[in-house]
């Protein structure tokens, strides 16, 4: 950006784009026509007669002296011209290339022109885990937990069905109702007879309280666990809560941030926007010559 500041003035004087492609324009035609007489010089006259005639016919008038000496001002002069179309071309793609530096500017570059340190956006906090929780709690709270869990889920195995001692107690039921089973026929038949070596009251009795203490287990393994659930949805919660609020005053702070931004480019645009095209003092002259062109075309001279 600064090394394009060259092209313009400090004190507002100068040209604007518009009027620097203008004289531009100008310059480009005074060389078109200055090459165009130079191409057409020729440094002889050119005459005709006709068989008869004394009289010779002129064609064409040869360049004169001074026309020559002229040459060496004229093609100073496309020289000069073309040096000042390079300058104002220029000018005019730097103040383009500072315009769209200026609209074209991350907040990121000027939060580094500013010296301000970006923040990133707050990220939402990691809640209490089940694991996290009971690893937080005493010894013996942690291994009463892992007991109670090892118990129910090894009484439960015993008298749901299809466990092993529920499977056992049906088989007994099932037995005291049909003692006896015949296999095979006549002589070879078997008689299979079932006694029971367990007072099915006994058998009965054992089932009913493993259940009891599977569910007084169950119970008190379901109470732990709903203290740790209830601690994870408080955590959740308060995660949750913390996040949004720290969402909310990093939104305000970008919010201004962004409006200041905004500010600086309208500012800068608007500041690049009345920035003027200075003549160097080695162009002054050719400048003067090319305006003046344009003041007669507009006069219609």
């Amino acid at each position: 950006m600064k090394k394009d500041m060259i092209f313009f003035s400090a004190d507002g004087k100068g040209l604007t784009s518009t009027s620097a492609n203008h004289i531009a324009n100008l310059a480009k035609e005074m060389i078109r026509d200055i090459e165009a007489s130079l191409e057409g010089m020729t440094l002889y006259s050119t005459t005709v007669t006709l068989i008869g005639s004394e009289k010779p016919a002129v064609l064409n008038h040869g360049a004169t002296a001074a026309d020559v000496e002229g040459v060496i001002s004229r093609l100073h002069a496309v020289a000069d011209a073309k040096s000042l179309i390079a300058w104002l071309r220029e000018a005019i793609k730097a103040k383009e290339r500072l315009h769209d530096e200026a609209t074209g500017m991350t907040l990121a570059e000027y939060a580094e022109i500013e010296g301000i340190k970006l923040v990133e956006p707050p990220v939402p906090g990691d809640a209490l885990t089940e694991d996290e929780y009971f690893a937080s709690k005493p010894l013996d709270e942690r291994c009463r937990y892992y007991s109670l869990e090892t118990l129910a889920a090894t009484l439960g195995k015993a008298v749901h069905p299809g466990g092993e001692f529920a499977e056992a107690r049906n088989e007994l039921q099932a037995k005291a109702k049909s003692p006896h089973a015949v296999s095979g026929a006549g002589r070879d038949a078997l008689i299979y007879t079932y006694q029971p070596t367990v007072d099915g009251q006994v058998v009965e009795d054992v089932y009913f309280r493993l259940q009891k203490q599977y569910r007084d287990a169950q119970a008190r393994l379901n109470e732990m666990r709903h203290e740790c659930r209830k601690a994870v949805e408080e955590s959740e919660v308060a995660a949750k809560a913390e996040y949004t609020k720290a969402v909310a005053a990093w939104s305000a702070d970008r919010k201004l941030l962004e409006a200041q931004f905004t500010e600086y480019v309208q500012r800068k645009s608007k500041e690049i926007a009345a920035l003027r095209i200075l003549i160097p003092d080695a162009l002054k002259e050719i400048f003067e010559t090319v305006s003046g062109l344009g003041k007669k075309t507009e006069k219609g001279v």
